[in-house]
C-alpha cells in the first residue's frame, strides 16, 4: 500500500493532535538550504518536505514537488535522527516521488537529505509518525495500544484515560477498559525517556474519536534520555497572554523567550519547563482572538525546551456552563487537565484544581452570550480517585513534585484550599518521604516549608512571567514586577537525586538577583508627589490604600533604616547588614513595596485609571536601622542551600523607578 501525504499533513490515531499541524509549516518542515547555488551542485528546494509523515514502517511513501527541482530516481534520501538509513528512490515524478521505509523503522524526529554521487543537501526537519503494523487482540478493552521506544515495547509504562489506570506489559501493550468519558489517552512518562515533541508540547495524550463501546487504538513512542538524575525544571507562573496593546504583552513576553532561551542553553542535563496556570486570559480568547493556537504559536519561541502544562482558571472557558465542559479544548489542544510523568527519582503530578461554577449568563465585550466566571478551588473527587490509583504504581521511597494553580495557602498562612480537600490530598501523600507544592495563582512569591506537623509538606508559590499582568513593565518599562515587589520571571528546580534545590530566576537578571535594597531616607511617596495629574478620585485612592496599610512610606523618614525585598525567602534564609564591620539588627517587617507602588498603582492613578493590581502586603521584606545617613552598607543574604548573594548599597540612595530599571 501506498502512503500520500499531502502538503496539509493527516491524521493517525496514535497522534491525532500532532498531526493536526499543517505540513508545510517552513520555519521548521520546509527548510530549505540557504543560499544554494544550482550551478555548483543539484538543486531539490522544490521539495514540500511535511512537519510530519504519517506512515507505516515497510510502506511506501510519496512526498510532494512544487516547481521545477525535485530529486531524479538515481538520487537517494537519507534520514539522519536516532537511527540513520540511506533509502533508493522509487519513482520521481515532476510533481512527486516515492520510496519506502525499512521494516525496522521507528518513530522519531529525523534530518531529511537528499544524496546525488558524492553530494549531499540537506532538505529540512521532519518526524516520522509511525503506525505499526503489529496486529494487537484488544481483548475486551475499549482502548489498547504499545508505548515503544527505539521500535521495542516499554514494560511497566502507566497509561490512563483520567478514571482507569494500568501498565504496559513486557511488550509495551496496554489495554482499558475506558468509557472514554474524557475523550483521550495518556501516558506517564517514566524516567529515562522523553516524549516526542509537538512544539514545546510533549506528545503525552492523544485523542479518542470512536464511540465508548468501540475499540480503538492508540500507540505512544518514546525517546531514551541519560542524566535526568540532575535534571532542572522550570516553573513558569501566570503567563496572561492575551493579545493586550494596552499592555504589549506580547512583546513583553518576547524578552521573557529571549531570557529562558540562553538561561536553558547554558544549563548542564536536561532541563524542562513546567507551567503553573493561566498561560491564557478567557477575557480575551474571543475579544482579542487570542486563543489557545496563538498561545502555542508565541510559545513556541521558546527552543529545545519541553514544556509540561498545568491548567489555571483563566484557561477554562467562560462560554461553558458547570465545569467538564470549560476545559474541552484545553484537553484537545493544550494536556490533560491532570496527569503525571517521572523525571529521574521523582514523580511529578499535575492537578487542576479549579472547580468551574459558571451557571449566570451574561455577555463578553463584543456581545457574544458567555457566562460569569465563577469558580472554586478544589480538586474534584474524580482527580482524587485518578491520583490513588496513579500513586499505586509508584514506590513509596519516591520523593513527590505536585503542580497546581490555585495556591493552598496564602502568604499569611491562611487556607486557600478547602481544609477537607488538602486533608484527602496529604491523606493519599503520607507515605511518601517529601511532597513540594508548586502553585501560582496569586503573582506573588512566597515559601511555606511547613505545611503539616511532619514538616515535610512544602508549598512554593513561585512568582508569575506576567508580574503584574504585564502592566507594571508597561507603564514603566525595565521594571516587571509583581504586587509584592518579586520581579516577573521563573522558578529554577534543581533535582539532584532525591535532593531538591530552587533559585528564582528574575527575567533579563542574573540568577545571582536575589533581593531588592531600598534606603527609607529617600522615600515619601504622597499623592501630590507621584499622582500629580490624576484626578481628586485617584489622588484619594492613593491616599487611602497607604492609610488603609498604614504604609510607612507615606511620611518623611531621616531614621537611616533600609529596607530588604527577599522574594523567594523562607525561614531558613538567613539576611545580614554590616555598616563597615558592625553587624546591624534586622527584623522581617510586613510592608507594601514601595517600588510597585510607584512604577504601577501611582503611575495608572497619575492618568486617573484604575490601578486595578493594586500593591499589596508582603512578609518576605526586612528592614535594618543604620547609624549614619551616608555610610556603606553591606548585604548579605544566604539561602536555605547554601547560596550568598551581596550588595553593597552606598547611601544616600535615590529612590526612584531609574534607579531600579534593568
Amino acid at each position: 500500500m501506498k502512503t500520500n501525504i499531502s502538503s496539509s499533513g493527516t491524521l493517525v490515531p496514535m497522534f491525532t493532535r500532532v498531526a493536526a499541524i499543517l505540513a508545510v509549516l517552513c520555519v521548521f518542515s520546509c527548510e530549505k538550504p540557504s543560499g544554494q547555488d544550482p550551478t555548483a551542485g543539484f538543486n531539490v528546494s522544490g521539495i514540500v518536505l511535511p512537519s510530519s509523515i504519517d506512515c507505516t514502517a515497510g510502506e511506501a511513501v510519496t512526498l510532494q514537488v512544487v516547481g521545477k527541482h525535485g530529486p531524479e530516481t538515481t538520487d537517494k534520501v537519507e534520514f539522519a535522527g536516532a537511527q540513520s538509513f540511506v533509502l533508493p528512490i522509487l519513482q520521481a515524478e515532476s510533481d512527486n516521488f516515492s520510496f519506502v521505509l525499512p521494516a525496522e523503522v521507528y518513530s522519531g524526529d529525523y534530518v531529511f537529505s537528499v544524496i546525488r554521487g558524492e553530494q549531499t543537501r540537506k532538505v529540512g526537519r521532519t518526524r516520522l509518525m509511525i503506525t505499526s503494523s503489529e496486529v494487537i487482540d484488544p481483548q475486551d478493552a475499549t482502548v489498547y495500544g504499545k508505548v515503544s521506544a527505539l521500535g521495542r515495547g516499554v514494560e511497566g509504562v502507566v497509561v490512563s484515560d483520567g478514571y482507569e489506570v494500568t501498565a504496559t506489559d513486557e511488550n509495551g501493550i496496554y489495554r482499558l477498559n475506558s468509557q472514554k468519558k474524557h475523550g483521550y489517552v495518556f501516558i506517564s512518562l517514566p524516567s529515562g525517556y522523553e516524549a516526542l515533541s509537538d512544539g514545546v508540547l510533549p506528545i503525552i495524550h492523544s485523542q479518542l474519536t470512536q464511540p465508548a463501546s468501540v475499540p480503538e487504538r492508540s500507540d505512544f513512542a518514546l525517546v531514551p534520555v541519560e542524566g535526568q538524575d540532575n535534571a532542572t525544571l522550570l516553573m513558569m507562573g501566570d503567563i496572561h497572554l492575551a493579545r493586550r496593546s494596552n499592555t504589549n504583552d506580547r512583546n513583553q513576553f518576547a524578552s521573557f523567550v529571549t531570557d529562558i532561551n540562553a538561561f536553558a542553553a547554558g544549563v548542564p542535563g536536561p532541563v524542562y519547563g513546567i507551567t503553573l496556570g493561566d498561560m491564557t486570559w478567557d477575557l480575551y480568547w474571543i475579544v482579542n482572538s487570542y486563543g489557545y493556537s496563538d498561545y502555542l504559536r508565541d510559545m513556541n519561541n521558546i527552543k529545545n525546551l519541553q514544556i509540561f502544562h498545568t491548567i489555571g482558571n483563566h484557561d477554562h472557558s467562560m462560554y461553558y456552563s458547570g465545569d467538564f465542559n470549560t476545559v474541552k479544548e484545553y484537553k484537545q489542544t493544550i494536556a490533560p487537565t491532570y496527569y503525571s510523568f517521572n523525571i529521574g527519582k521523582f514523580h511529578c503530578v499535575v492537578l487542576d484544581d479549579v472547580e468551574c461554577t459558571n451557571s449566570t449568563r451574561t455577555t463578553d465585550d463584543k456581545g457574544n452570550p458567555c457566562y460569569v466566571r465563577d469558580y472554586n478551588g478544589k480538586v474534584v473527587s474524580d482527580e482524587i480517585n485518578w491520583l490513588q490509583k496513579d500513586l499505586s504504581y509508584v514506590d513509596a521511597a519516591t520523593p513527590l513534585l505536585v503542580m497546581m494553580h490555585i495556591h493552598i495557602q496564602d502568604e499569611d498562612g491562611s487556607g486557600r484550599l478547602p481544609s477537607s480537600n488538602v486533608t484527602s490530598l496529604v491523606d493519599l501523600l503520607k507515605s511518601y518521604p517529601q511532597t513540594h507544592f508548586f502553585t501560582g495563582h496569586t503573582h506573588r512569591l512566597y515559601n511555606h516549608d511547613k505545611l503539616s506537623d511532619a514538616e515535610k509538606y512544602y508549598e512554593h508559590n513561585s512568582g508569575a512571567v506576567c508580574g503584574t499582568w504585564w502592566w507594571s513593565g508597561f507603564e514603566t518599562p525595565g521594571v516587571h514586577i509583581g504586587q509584592d515587589g518579586s520581579p516577573g520571571g521563573y522558578q529554577v528546580i534543581s533535582l539532584n537525586g532525591t535532593d531538591i534545590s530552587w533559585q528564582y530566576k528574575a527575567t533579563g537578571s542574573p540568577l545571582d538577583y536575589q533581593f531588592r535594597a531600598y534606603d527609607r531616607n529617600g522615600i515619601h511617596i504622597t499623592a501630590d508627589k507621584y499622582v500629580p495629574s490624576g484626578n481628586a478620585t485617584s489622588k484619594a485612592a492613593l491616599t487611602k490604600l497607604l492609610s488603609d496599610t498604614k504604609c510607612c512610606w507615606a511620611t518623611a523618614s531621616a531614621a537611616n533604616e533600609v529596607y530588604i525585598n527577599v522574594w523567594n525567602w523562607d525561614p531558613s534564609w538567613t539576611v545580614e547588614v554590616l555598616e563597615g564591620d558592625t553587624p546591624l539588627t534586622v527584623t522581617r517587617v510586613t510592608e507594601l513595596d514601595p517600588l510597585h507602588l510607584i512604577a504601577y498603582t501611582a503611575k495608572r492613578l497619575n492618568k486617573s485609571a484604575e490601578a486595578g493590581f493594586a500593591t499589596v502586603d508582603t512578609r518576605h521584606l526586612f528592614r535594618a536601622t543604620a547609624i549614619a545617613p551616608d555610610s556603606e552598607l553591606t548585604i548579605r543574604v544566604t539561602d536555605r542551600f547554601g547560596h550568598v548573594y551581596q550588595q553593597t548599597m552606598k547611601r544616600p540612595m535615590a529612590f526612584s523607578t531609574e534607579t531600579y530599571e534593568k
